[in-house]
């Protein structure tokens, strides 16, 4: 039986801050759910439309209750959700009204669309009353099928992990197990060069080159595993890859030992700072002297923060332009002034609890 009363949710955007073009290789990353936010509030009604108003962009969309939604335009996430939703057994027996909106910065790195898909799903759950009932994973789960897989894109599922576990996680993007590492990081400020990123086109060049390293050293070993491979092992496998992917195989497996050794330090009771700042910086180096997915605009961002006091900065989702991530605890006024002198934004942010009802 459908659910009357109106229901009103909120789903943060994410920050990375280890393990850029990690997760659809198996590798782990550790990523915070922020407090930027899409808002939903949504309504049955006794229409036999989906009706989807987005103010932020100015714009309306309209779905039949009965259209089966075969063939699906390219992105289009709002088919896609309810598509995925009907395949795991929700009844949409009526229409609806679904209004939203937000401040995470749209094509940035920052998530808004997997924020936009999560929160969508939980609205839809609510709405509709469904009685199976979905853990914070399985929702998760479901959102990477409605905006990845339904698509046939490229990406893994940390956004979708981050947004609807909340806090910061570490995500073993093999098992899909997290670990809740804290609730809390100072100073955190999400920087936005509002230039939107090149997410298919990044992509596009990033993923079958070192896809295609490990298929190459996956033939001379069958056991290979690039999750296995030590920093102080690199070298031995250059002689069997052509050297224009030399720089792409040692960005990821320092990216990774990154991540660990990040790991381990945000494991401790207290966070040391300077050092979580150092690891930021290493990682970075990587993403824009190997990986090469900045910009000019990203790096002098980057640049400005660290003369600013801040302790760590990077790049923030697949690159190519959109936002990055800075930790500057006790400065981060400052750094936000800087930051909007070159024609960028720049906001403070907390760690966000994850998805949820309002």
């Amino acid at each position: 039986m459908a659910h009357k009363s109106i229901v009103k949710v909120k789903s943060p955007g994410r920050i990375c801050l280890f393990g850029e073009h990690q997760d659809y290789l198996g590798l782990p990353v550790i990523a915070a759910a922020i407090n930027r936010y899409i808002e939903f509030e949504a309504e049955l009604n006794q229409s036999n439309v989906f009706r989807f108003e987005m103010p932020d962009i100015k714009a309306t969309r309209e779905i039949q209750l009965v259209d089966p939604l075969d063939i699906l335009q390219s992105r289009d996430y709002l088919a896609s959700v309810i598509r995925v939703l009907r395949k795991e057994g929700l009844e949409f027996n009526t229409g609806c009204r679904i209004k939203f909106s937000g401040n995470i910065p749209l094509k940035s790195g920052a998530s808004s669309s997997s924020a936009m898909v999560v929160g969508l799903i939980k609205t839809f759950i609510r709405l509709y009353s469904f009685t199976k009932v979905l853990s914070d994973s399985e929702v998760a789960n479901l959102a990477f099928q409605a905006e990845v897989i339904e698509h046939g894109e490229m990406g893994g599922m940390m956004d979708h992990y981050s947004i609807s576990i909340g806090d910061i996680i570490h995500l073993d993007t093999v098992t899909y197990e997290n670990q809740v590492l804290g609730n809390q990081m100072e100073g955190l400020i999400l920087g936005n060069s509002l230039l939107p990123k090149e997410i298919l086109e990044v992509h596009g060049r990033i993923k079958p080159t070192i896809m295609q390293a490990i298929d190459i050293l996956t033939k001379v070993d069958e056991d290979f595993r690039i999750s296995e491979v030590g920093v102080d092992k690199i070298a031995d496998y250059y002689d069997h890859l052509p050297i224009d992917l030399i720089p792409i195989f040692y960005a990821t497996v320092t990216n990774h030992s990154f991540t660990q050794l990040a790991l381990e330090t945000l494991k401790q009771d207290h966070i040391d700072y300077q050092k979580i700042g150092s690891i930021m910086n290493q990682h970075h180096e990587r993403l824009r002297d190997y990986l090469q997915i900045t910009v000019p605009k990203i790096n002098l961002m980057i640049n400005i923060a660290l003369e600013e006091g801040a302790l760590g900065a990077k790049i923030n989702g697949s690159g190519g332009g959109g936002t990055i991530a800075i930790l500057a605890p006790g400065c981060e006024d400052r750094v936000c002034r800087a930051l909007e002198t070159i024609g960028a934004e720049a906001y403070p942010v907390t760690v966000d609890p994850g998805v949820r009802y309002i």
